[in-house]
């Protein structure tokens, strides 16, 4: 789509000649905006930082959270990508690399959840004055996922009062038949032929059969284990494509890399469980 990148590819010393910054925030955007490359008819207008984390395996480290503003010349429109770098007020790094596990730093955080999130739409068990709100991004094909929600799904049951549960669909492209299973889901909701929890949870525990990685297998094998009759129009009717697109356009945006992925209260949970530990403590 298009050619950006910041120049930053390793560690890099914060010039010192950037005189008018005082601040490590003011610091990083004055660098930004020299840094920033673009092509392909882009045009770099500002960044901004809109978040901030501390990094948990090096506390003099923090995560800035970018959100940089570019236009189009040519259609006249303006739109923004989000990207994250690292800096202890004197280095700027693109990444780094777990030396044990060789993953990327980067990779563990995502932007915080903002509250338009928590919609209705998306609410999938639970009470939405909840103090304690979850948020999963999840793919019905992933295997990390069939073990996890399920899991999870039978805990909110037990847990309606203080929690709710907004669930967001992320088929993953290595995963071909996601996408066709979740529009199957999304058009059986709208027939109601269970509560949206109990159709998760039958989406994420049945082993289905799928002969080929088409929508036409995808749709035989769910209308026979759910005794549904949907047609493939149904599934690509315009309000499920335009949920699964804006799922999956959310997801982006937070730049939610992989799933299951959990959010508790607004913030990424790597650990996935904190929700037990918030129970507990409510107790």
């Amino acid at each position: 789509m298009m050619s950006l990148m910041l120049r930053l590819l390793s560690i890099i010393l914060i010039s010192s000649a950037i005189a008018n910054a005082k601040t490590t925030e003011e610091k990083i955007i004055s660098f930004i905006n020299k840094a920033v490359n673009t092509g392909n008819g882009y045009k770099f207008k500002k960044a901004e930082i809109i978040h901030k984390e501390v990094v948990p395996s090096n506390k003099n480290w923090n995560a800035y959270f970018l959100k940089l503003d570019l236009q189009i010349p040519s259609k006249n429109k303006n739109i923004s990508v989000k990207d994250i770098i690292f800096s202890n007020g004197k280095l700027i790094s693109k990444d780094f690399i777990d030396i044990n596990s060789g993953r990327s730093i980067k990779g563990s955080f995502s932007f915080p959840a903002t509250p338009e999130m928590y919609d209705k739409a998306h609410l999938l068990i639970g009470n939405a004055n909840a103090k304690n709100k979850l948020i999963l991004f999840s793919d019905p094909q992933c295997p990390f996922c069939m073990e996890y929600v399920p899991e999870l799904i039978g805990w909110m049951k037990k847990h309606t009062k203080n929690f709710a549960l907004y669930y967001y669909h992320f088929p993953l492209s290595i995963h071909p038949t996601s996408k066709s299973l979740v529009k199957a889901e999304l058009a059986a909701e709208k027939l109601g032929i269970m509560s949206d929890a109990d159709l998760t949870l039958k989406v994420y525990t049945e082993l289905f059969d799928f002969k080929y990685n088409s929508e036409a297998s995808v749709l035989k094998e769910f209308n026979r284990i759910f005794k549904t009759k949907l047609t493939k129009e149904q599934i690509n009717a315009k309000d499920i494509l335009e949920r699964v697109n804006g799922d999956i356009r959310v997801a982006n945006n937070l730049m939610i890399r992989g799933t299951p992925t959990l959010y508790v209260n607004g913030k990424k949970d790597p650990t996935r469980a904190l929700y037990k530990k918030l129970a507990k403590e409510s107790k």
